[in-house]
């Protein structure tokens, strides 16, 4: 029964009048819930049907509003607000519709909690001060709790009233709460639930500018004399770097470091086990080094000693020694340039030593040396033993030393001929590789470029047509002497860079320095300024990106080529699908001829990989990862964690959370979006089931297996029309394909990114594939050669499809021999034989790639 004049607010009843109509429509209203009593004042807009009921329309404001807790039976609607007039109700049956109320759009409907309705419950939170040490329980409410109040609290609890607001970071397990953006958001709204953690960090106020977290720390350096950077990562120590700065004062040594921050503020001068991290430094910031050097010839241990250097400093040999220095201005390609002191009689061998122990890990060559009167370039002589002096430089000059990226140095390949057959004997041989595999520098987040790129360059034809290349056109032509012209820009950007990658992978030169590993950088810029998604330091797809990349310097050679299709991208990796429709009426068989490069697998989920973060009682953490099976329920994860962990009773200790809210133990797995779990240890024992005992299948899937099932006839959903004449009938039909044409190089995808329902999984099925011969005969159509196939690298992808990490495996050949290395970024490693067939064929093969018998002679070592 409505109270008051109701009919100021209510719709006409006459069915004609167009406000009556419009109650037909969905209404836009907003809800208020008052609950004085405990301090909660809430508001939603909502767009609701004429016809629900008011019971119904309590439940979406207590889901809307984070009040789950109170019961439905406990909200009244007490009034409604219409046009800036307010009218109270008093509603006793709630199943009463909106349009039964007459309520119309643009209504601010009010409700309130009986008297006698439960009060919220109270959730908890675990807070981790700024020392990760001292940790506080913290109460709080998801109706009403806003991130303020959470602040405000931290604030006063761990005693950082001096501590600007800017300086204080919130982070839960999974993401850093917004404490600006976000303030009034209440935390149930930000993905805090109830028993998660909290950690406070203070942070540098110039921190909020930076929003690149792979860029280096920036690092000045010094004494009052001479000042030079170097940019370091924030996960270094004052201990590494003072040990890095101390490389660069030949003969001299620190006995006094001293490290600020932008403020000026002194952050380190002993304790050298804080890392930038620890200290609030982050990615992209200064710091500022101060150091006293003493030099080493002159430091002597006593007093009489110490008098006999003072009376030598005013010798003639002492000035003559303070006379004998030049300043070196290390002018780098990529980044700002360095100052170092030396002496003239260091020879230019010296000073590439010296480069070596400033770049360690880049291609990078000395190439010149210049000064107001004398220039000399490194790269052209052969008199690199000669001393600065010898070459004309004189005292207390500065000598600028142009640094630049090796590039090839020969003329291009662009042919207008056909690529020559690919037998084994017509093969371009390269000079023997006498040296061992180099690594490539991650970017950040570029580890799949990175696995991409080693399966490429270890594809024997591939590499040699490139490598080979250089050497007839170096041969045949004199014109170019240049040695940083790299001709092979004139074919297009990609493909240059791709070849300057492969000249500084495998070139072999007598003269050149070793190096562990080289940072791709030209041809990661190379790409992302083609392509907008591989610009960025997201983690991006290996097989999307081989498939850009491979497309790219096809598209190149074909221009120069005079829009000639046959290039060796399209030698190497194409082969043709054949797809045959058979009708099941008349058995008549449409057929179609497809270009293919990639066979793309399905796979069948048989187990799941969860990341589990497990927080234990004490407050610390950690993080492990366990397989289970697909069939299994949340109980089967936390049983296998403990099974890790060697702790049978701490199931019943075991709490479930994903960033949602607390998982039942009985949950299936395949209603979980999420590969990452929380289990937090309680202190007292929960009533937690353990799960029955699930059958894991004995066989394991084989390559075999998924090609069979791939190549097999399949029904077609929809309805089919048969083209024959005599037939013309809509029925089903299946489909079958076969290989047609065998590529050189078939590269074999299993699809383990499944995005299915709103589901984002990484499928973790194990399948067994051949290193050594892979029969495709039993796939390909009659009449076809050579099927047999062995493996020569491999992509593999590591960790879950929210947090993974790409690495590779590849046969190297060396001196006539062949064996397999794993390439981590810039780390390589060897593989053992013993190891080969454990570590190769792995769950986390991504893409294979299968090279043909009669193109290389089978290889040696396996």
């Amino acid at each position: 029964m409505l109270h008051g004049s109701a009919s100021y607010f209510m719709g006409c009843s006459d069915p004609r009048c167009p406000k009556h109509s419009g109650l037909q429509q969905k209404l836009e209203l907003q809800l208020q819930y008052s609950d004085r009593k405990h301090d909660i004042e809430l508001q939603v807009n909502v767009d609701s049907s004429p016809k629900i009921t008011i019971c119904d329309i309590i439940k979406e404001l207590l889901n809307f509003l984070y009040l789950d807790d109170i019961s439905p039976e406990e909200v009244r609607l007490v009034g409604v607000k219409n046009k800036n007039k307010y009218f109270k109700l008093n509603v006793t049956d709630i199943q009463k519709t909106l349009r039964e109320l007459h309520v119309t759009t643009d209504c601010i409907l009010h409700f309130e909690p009986t008297s006698t309705a439960s009060a919220p419950k109270p959730c908890q939170l675990t807070i981790f001060g700024p020392d990760e040490k001292e940790k506080k329980i913290f109460q709080w409410y998801r109706a009403k709790t806003t991130l303020a109040i959470l602040l405000e609290y931290v604030i006063e609890i761990f005693s950082l009233q001096s501590i600007d607001r800017h300086q204080l970071h919130l982070f839960t397990i999974c993401d850093e709460l917004d404490l600006f953006s976000c303030s009034t958001r209440r935390l149930i709204e930000l993905g805090v639930n109830d028993r998660m953690a909290i950690y406070v960090q203070i942070v540098s106020s110039s921190s909020l500018m930076i929003t690149n977290e792979n860029i280096d720390v920036h690092v000045e350096y010094g004494d009052e004399h001479e000042k030079s950077t170097i940019n370091v990562r924030n996960t270094e120590t004052m201990g590494e770097l003072k040990i890095q700065i101390q490389k660069r004062y030949e003969g001299y040594r620190i006995s006094e470091f001293e490290c600020f921050n932008e403020r000026k503020d002194l952050l380190a001068s002993v304790d050298t086990d804080k890392s930038f991290k620890s200290l609030g430094i982050k990615p992209g910031q200064k710091v500022f080094v101060k150091v006293r050097l003493t030099s080493e010839k002159n430091q002597l241990a006593t007093a009489n000693a110490q008098n006999k250097a003072s009376n030598q400093s005013d010798s003639p040999s002492s000035t003559k020694a303070n006379s004998d220095k030049v300043i070196v201005k290390w002018i780098f390609p990529m980044k700002n340039s360095e100052k170092t002191e030396v002496s003239l009689q260091h020879t230019v061998n010296q000073l590439i030593k010296k480069l070596e122990a400033l770049e360690q890990n880049n291609r990078l060559v000395l190439h010149k040396l210049s000064s107001d009167v004398v220039e000399f370039v490194v790269t052209k002589s052969k008199e690199t033993h000669r001393s600065l002096a010898d070459l004309g430089f004189k005292s207390n000059d500065t000598i600028d030393a142009t640094i630049k990226v090796r590039s090839p140095k020969y003329s291009s390949i662009v042919s207008k001929e056909s690529p020559p057959s690919l037998r084994a004997n017509k093969i371009p041989k390269v000079d023997c590789i006498t040296k061992s595999p180099i690594g490539l520098n991650n970017l950040g987040n570029t580890c799949y470029m990175n696995s991409a790129i080693q399966c490429l360059a270890h594809i024997p034809p591939l590499t040699n047509f490139f490598l080979e290349g250089f050497h007839y056109t170096h041969m045949n032509d004199g014109e170019h002497t240049d040695e940083d012209w790299n001709p092979f820009d004139k074919i297009g950007s990609v493909t240059g860079a791709y070849a300057d990658l492969l000249w500084n992978l495998w070139k072999h030169d007598d003269n050149d320095h070793d190096y562990a590993s080289f940072k791709p950088i030209r041809i990661k810029d190379t790409i992302g300024n083609k392509e907008l998604r591989f610009s960025t330091n997201d983690q991006q797809d290996a097989q999307e990106f081989m498939t850009y990349f491979l497309d790219a310097i096809h598209k190149e050679l074909k221009e120069k080529n005079d829009n000639s299709k046959y290039t060796i991208i399209k030698q190497l990796f194409f082969g043709e699908i054949k797809s045959i429709i058979r009708c099941t009426t008349c058995n008549n068989d449409e057929s179609t001829i497809s270009p293919v490069s990639f066979l793309s697998i399905p796979l069948n989920r048989q187990e799941r990989k969860f990341w589990i973060t497990y927080i234990s009682k004490l407050g610390k953490d950690e993080t492990v990862c366990v397989d289970v099976p697909i069939s299994g329920h949340v109980g089967h994860v936390v049983e296998e964690f403990v099974k890790y962990y060697k702790q049978p009773a701490l199931f019943y200790h075991i709490l479930a959370l994903v960033p949602d809210g607390e998982l039942d133990f009985g949950t299936p797995l395949n209603q979980l979006s999420h590969d990452e779990i929380i289990l937090m240890e309680q202190e007292e024992r929960s009533n937690n089931k353990r799960p029955e005992n699930l059958e894991i299948p004995a066989e394991k899937l084989t390559l075999q297996d998924c090609l069979k099932d791939f190549f097999s006839p399949e029904h077609l959903e929809a309805e089919w029309t048969c083209r024959r004449a005599t037939c013309k009938k809509k029925t089903t039909a299946t489909k079958q394909l076969e290989l047609y044409k065998l590529p050189p190089i078939i590269v074999i995808q299993f699809k383990r990114f499944s995005h299915e329902n709103g589901l984002h999984q990484k499928i973790e099925t194990f399948v067994k594939y051949p290193i050594k011969e892979l029969n495709l005969n039993a796939f390909s159509t009659a009449g076809q050669q050579e099927t047999v196939y062995d493996l020569i690298a491999t992509s593999n992808h590591i960790g879950s499809i929210y947090a993974g990490h790409y690495i590779a495996y590849a046969m190297h050949r060396m001196s006539n021999k062949s064996e397999w290395y794993r390439f981590d970024d810039s780390c390589v490693t060897r593989v053992k034989l013993e190891d080969l067939e454990q570590d190769i064929v792995s769950q986390d093969a991504y893409l294979l790639f299968y090279i043909k018998r009669d193109i290389l002679n089978p290889l040696v070592t396996v």
